[in-house]
């Protein structure tokens, strides 16, 4: 068997460390075995780490890397080190903690395209991806994650376009606990968006399966027969290639429900999404796409309505395609959802999911542009005001970074918003800046950097209110004691009217903003 057939059969390579987790295997139980044939260009800085780490490196400073050239993988453990910081627990105690760097060559890619990794965080630890370019003091944050896993995980990135050459950053954080290992299986680049898939990878671009105990989504297609039919997929038009279906024979409740999801989005997108899909029994089904934030909300973007099929004969085998447009300013999963209402309710398939960045017609405008409310204090407050009727005191300032204070969270050495107790003309003073209107009955996400200094802080130190006709709200304050670092933050929130952000600092401490 091809070694690309499915991740379930390509990732047991360390079951004696990582058992398989049960409720993941839905997603990749197939009912016929079929080499896959991966055909999507793969771009500088992928990496199967089969023989060779493809250019990446161990950063000197900190753990190394090892590669494991009989699993195919690379991994930092927390026993494997004796170049560890040493750091001194609440009681006195030293402990140990491991930190890997791994380095990306040099990558020059203009175009938008999509980083796709395979990792597990075992036991405890951590792992985050940052971009680094030439020039600039900080690395841009791009994922991290803390969550530890039985098995092997599937993470992915948009890259969005980018003119300057840079590097992928990967820092491993091993926990302290016994048997604590962070590894990355796979890392590949590849053009378009993390949305996008065909079905014809092994990995299925990051698309899960929401387990149900009666109705799953499953790969079809590779020349096998599904139950009475024999599908061809959209891609190839012929029997060799795979989609997604979900049938209702194992249906046995009234509205089961099976819900195929899409990697989350790590960057703001608009534009058109499209695919393909069949449907048969349209009385028995419900077929809908909807978008899912962080917390769990969903908001509905399309239904099959029996105006569409009413020119289709109900059975399978004529792909229908679809265009919708998305708006997402904040992160958000696609879920493809179908309810059946019996054992007889048929079937959907699904194929060619596809993303541009050009909404599907002509007529459709955003409706809010989110660069209004963006701003990196580079070259003034962009559309943000202070509040000038309470001699508000935040100051747009530009420091070198030194032992004492960081620079600016952008550069390092850019500009950035500054409250200080010795601007103020008295301790408890408080200092407002507050952004551009929002148009109402919308949902934002809120991404800002901060930094505390001082030791007479409290818990109003920082706060963020959302300020509306009807009055205010506070949305955000400061959970972190000072540090005298960067702190980012996403704060999410939904108003039904017109309203603004107001960052307000109570002169306790000394507060940076960007």
């Amino acid at each position: 068997m091809d070694a690309n057939l499915l991740l379930h059969v390509l990732l047991p390579l360390r079951a004696d460390l990582f058992p398989q987790k049960t409720a993941m295997l839905p997603f990749y139980i197939l009912t016929f075995a079929a080499t896959v044939q991966a055909h999507n260009q793969l771009l500088p800085g992928s990496c199967n780490f089969e023989s060779n780490t493809c250019g990446y490196t161990s950063d000197a400073d900190f753990t190394s890397w090892t590669l494991h050239k009989d699993g195919r993988f690379v991994a930092v453990d927390a026993a494997m080190s004796n170049e560890q910081d040493v750091k001194i627990s609440a009681y006195g105690e030293p402990q140990r903690e491991t930190t890997g760097i791994l380095v990306s060559p040099v990558v020059e890619q203009e175009e938008w395209s999509c980083l796709r990794f395979v990792y597990q965080i075992s036991v405890s630890g951590s792992l985050e991806v940052l971009q680094r370019m030439e020039g600039r003091s900080f690395d841009r944050p791009l994922w991290s994650s803390q969550e530890p896993s039985d098995s092997w995980v599937i993470a992915s990135i948009d890259l969005q376009n980018n003119t300057e050459p840079y590097r992928i950053v990967i820092e491993g954080k091993p926990g302290r606990s016994t048997g604590s290992s962070v590894a990355i299986f796979e890392i590949h680049i590849s053009p378009g968006y993390c949305l996008e898939c065909d079905f014809e990878e092994s990995h299925l671009c990051g698309y899960s399966n929401q387990w149900n105990a009666n109705v799953n989504w499953y790969v079809g297609g590779g020349g096998v027969q599904l139950l009475s039919d024999m599908l061809v997929d959209h891609t190839y038009n012929n029997g060799t290639g795979h989609f997604m279906y979900v049938d209702s024979v194992y249906a046995k409740t009234f509205k089961e429900v099976a819900k195929l999801v899409s990697p989350l989005t790590t960057v703001p997108m608009s534009g058109c999404l499209s695919f393909q899909y069949q449907r048969s029994d349209q009385r028995g089904n419900l077929f809908s796409v909807f978008t899912r934030d962080r917390l769990g909300q969903y908001q509905e973007l399309w239904r099959a309505g029996p105006e569409i099929q009413s020119d289709w004969s109900g059975t399978l085998g004529e792909w229908i395609p679809v265009q919708v447009d998305l708006k997402a300013p904040y992160s958000v999963q696609v879920v493809f959802e179908v309810a059946f209402n019996s054992p007889r309710g048929g079937r959907v398939v699904v194929d060619d999911i596809s993303f541009s960045s050009e909404f599907c017609s002509t007529d459709t405008e955003p409706t809010f542009d989110p660069s209004i409310a963006s701003c990196d204090f580079e070259s003034g407050l962009c559309h943000y005001t202070e509040e000038k009727a309470t001699g508000s005191l935040w100051k747009r300032v530009s420091v070198n970074a030194n032992i004492f204070r960081n620079g600016d969270h952008t550069t390092g050495t850019g500009s950035f918003l500054l409250a200080h107790s010795w601007l103020g003309p008295r301790s408890g003073y408080v200092s407002r800046v507050i952004s551009p209107t929002l148009p109402g009955n919308m949902k934002y996400c809120l991404r800002f950097y901060f930094s505390l200094r001082g030791f007479n802080q409290t818990d109003q130190a920082l706060a963020v209110y959302l300020q509306q006709s009807s009055g205010q709200e506070k949305i955000w304050t400061q959970a972190e004691k000072s540090r005298g670092i960067w702190i980012g933050t996403d704060v999410t929130f939904q108003t039904s009217q017109p309203a603004k952000v107001r960052e307000e600092g109570r002169m306790d401490a000394h507060n940076m903003c960007e």
